[in-house]
């Protein structure tokens, strides 16, 4: 259909350049890594480069948290109980571990991936080329009423906001307890400027494929719906 197109990907600095027309969005988080977090030219090993390689791998896997799950329960004369479960991002990061008997094996693939620049390397492509069919989206929102222009220079600019105060307070994120948007969640997981992409998916009325501006905004909303609901993105409303 001539009035939906795919464009970007678009880092956050640059949503300036997103469509002036409404549609869907959908972020995603790049491995930001250059060759000096894996080169043993720059590391002075090959023992430190691995070292410094893993911690990136670290650091990004654990941005990756789901929200905290409010729950609840009932019991006898009335009573009722509720808090929040949090998740144990580190229970999945079993690298030599033996609380997991090492079934997978896990920890001695990535080790031999670690083993020298052009093993470290190669990874390190591999994970650039992956991006983004084989990464699970941050966020899916919608543009209905306004252009993704618009609402993406929104994102932008509370994001950059924020991060400008967590440059000057590194607690900031910690306090944030039940952060309420994109930008709050991305800053309390350590999601930097260098790590948000977005896509756009546009609607554009103007060309001629039978659909009205009624049409367009039904489609849009529908379709971020139900994407939200099979995706499930961590960044995404409650």
């Amino acid at each position: 259909m001539g009035a939906l197109q795919v464009k970007g990907p678009f880092n956050i600095s640059d949503v300036g350049a997103a469509p002036r027309l409404p549609g869907i969005y959908v972020w995603y988080a790049r491995f930001a890594v250059e060759e000096a977090d894996w080169n043993s030219r720059y590391a002075g090993s090959e023992e430190m480069a691995a070292v410094y390689l893993m911690k990136a791998l670290k650091n990004q896997f654990l941005k990756y948290e789901r929200q905290e799950m409010k729950v609840s329960a009932a019991t006898n004369f009335s009573s009722e109980w509720k808090g929040t479960l949090q998740e144990d991002q580190l229970a999945k990061w079993r690298i030599g571990q033996e609380t997991d008997g090492g079934a997978d094996g896990f920890g001695d693939k990535l080790q031999t991936c670690l083993r020298d620049d052009h093993s470290r390397q190669a990874l390190v492509t591999m994970i650039e080329l992956a991006f983004p069919l084989f990464c699970a989206p941050l966020y899916v929102g919608k543009a209905s009423e306004q252009t993704l222009r618009e609402r993406l220079k929104q994102h932008k600019q509370i994001y950059l906001q924020l991060w400008e105060r967590y440059l000057k307070d590194r607690q900031f994120p910690d306090r944030l307890r039940e952060p309420k948007n994109f930008a709050e969640r991305a800053i309390k997981l350590g999601f930097a400027a260098e790590d948000l992409y977005c896509y756009t998916l546009s609607f554009d009325v103007g060309a001629d494929d039978g659909l009205s501006p009624s049409d367009g905004t039904a489609l849009i909303e529908a379709t971020e719906w139900l994407l939200n609901r099979w995706a499930t993105p961590i960044l995404g409303r409650q």
